[in-house]
């Protein structure tokens, strides 16, 4: 347990900072309905830092965060005006030009780099992981500086994110007020994508917020809301990818959006009165058969047309439960079946144990000789030359039970899907 805090203390530190500055930009930036403006700016962040790397810069380097912040006042300028644009098209339309070309651009030059693609990684998950003591001081000063900024001018943020018609009827110079919100936002997201990826800085912005609006519609309730869900999210993204060793950027997005389904799921068990609830578990329940009902019918229809082709609905209830498929075999293909499976698991783990033998002796200097690497490829290839051929039998035998079960299974639930599908109708004319 103490290995687990000393490796995750300072990775959580820095996410507690980083969910704490973008909820309260994500509230701005859901107000202003430009979702991905975070993006574009990550993006045109990005983009400089991979300037900064093909002009032989390290990519954590003062310099590579010079051009990345340089790229993003330049974007920040541009979206400043972005407002003014907006008429027959969408602000929207206009961020999102900014990201795709923003991308291609730095696509581009890192086309002919021998580790274009790993630094494009790097780019998108980030490494949180890899965050020091110094990241961690550096992150807190600057989202201090940025969050007194917004504090010491909130009159004039808020009136621009939340009431722009007032800010154009008072006189307010909109388009300044906005270079400014963009500046700093920018500022912090130059900081945020060099330690967590562009990925990781999307969530970390818009899930926390979109969740603290879902609740509640004060400012202060939203924060709170968001910080907490932030906080939760990130404790399970960074637990997740500790225990299961999973990429932490992309372990820790996915930790958002469960986040995110989990609040939105639970949200109506708040509402006030119980016919809501009701009328809520009715719509669920109805909603629930016919999307059931429907997999049903389209899973019968392909198993009749094509029952030798991938069947999901199948596949999955064979995985627990074997039996599904053993039942539309005889003895003797049952047996035939278990020899093949046991095989393969057999050659899997001896490729396995191969393959580990590989990794060791390249990983603690003990390099192989000649003789045992050709010896090791050619074990490794009979393994899986033989490990095809059984699951060639497998399959056999899977298309054998198809064959079966198209009539026995397949038929049965196309015309019971159907005169469900029927019955629902019919139900709602007569209503």
């Amino acid at each position: 347990m103490t290995l687990i805090l000393e490796f995750l203390t300072i990775p959580f530190f820095v996410a507690i900072a980083l969910v704490g500055i973008h909820a309260y930009l994500g509230i701005h930036v859901l107000s202003r309905n430009i979702i991905f403006v975070d993006l574009a700016l990550a993006q045109i962040s990005a983009l400089g830092a991979t300037v900064a790397y093909m002009l032989g810069y390290q990519p954590q380097s003062l310099s590579a965060y010079a051009y990345s912040l340089t790229f993003t006042i330049i974007g920040a300028a541009l979206l400043s005006f972005t407002r003014k644009w907006t008429g027959r098209v969408s602000q929207e339309t206009f961020i999102g030009i900014i990201y795709v070309v923003s991308a291609a651009t730095a696509y581009l030059l890192v086309d002919r780099s021998p580790q274009g693609a790993e630094y494009i990684k790097q780019i998108l998950v980030g490494s949180i992981l890899t965050a020091t003591s110094e990241d961690l001081f550096k992150v807190v000063v600057l989202y201090s500086a940025i969050g007194l900024l917004h504090w010491l001018l909130r009159k004039y943020f808020f009136i621009a994110s939340f009431q722009p018609e007032e800010a154009e009827k008072i006189g307010m110079r909109l388009w300044f007020w906005d270079f400014l919100f963009y500046v700093s936002f920018g500022v912090v997201v130059t900081s945020s994508v060099a330690i967590a990826g562009v990925l990781l800085v999307f969530s970390i912005l818009i899930v926390p917020a979109t969740i603290g609006t879902l609740y509640s519609t004060k400012l202060l309730s939203k924060l709170l809301i968001g910080w907490g869900a932030g906080l939760i999210a990130s404790c399970l993204g960074l637990g997740a990818s500790y225990v299961w060793d999973l990429p932490t950027g992309a372990a820790m997005v996915c930790a958002f959006g469960f986040t995110l389904a989990l609040s939105a799921l639970v949200k109506p068990f708040f509402l006030n009165h119980t016919q809501d609830y009701q009328a809520l578990f009715n719509r669920s329940l109805s909603l629930l058969s016919t999307a059931l009902i429907s997999l049903m019918l389209v899973s019968g229809l392909w198993l009749v047309i094509n029952p030798h082709a991938d069947q999901p609905l199948l596949d999955g209830l064979e995985l627990f439960q074997p039996q599904i498929r053993n039942l539309f075999l005889n003895q003797e293909e049952k047996n035939i079946l278990t020899d093949a499976s046991v095989s393969s698991e057999y050659l899997r783990s001896q490729m396995a144990s191969l393959d580990q033998k590989e990794q060791e002796s390249r990983w603690l200097g003990e390099g192989m000789t000649d003789e045992e690497l050709r010896t090791l490829a050619s074990y490794t290839l009979s393994f899986q030359e033989m490990d095809k051929g059984e699951q060639f039998v497998q399959k056999s035998m899977r298309d054998k039970a198809r064959d079966r079960q198209r009539w026995i299974i397949g038929i049965p639930a196309i015309g019971l899907a159907i005169a469900y599908l029927l019955w629902q109708i019919a139900a709602k004319v007569s209503q």
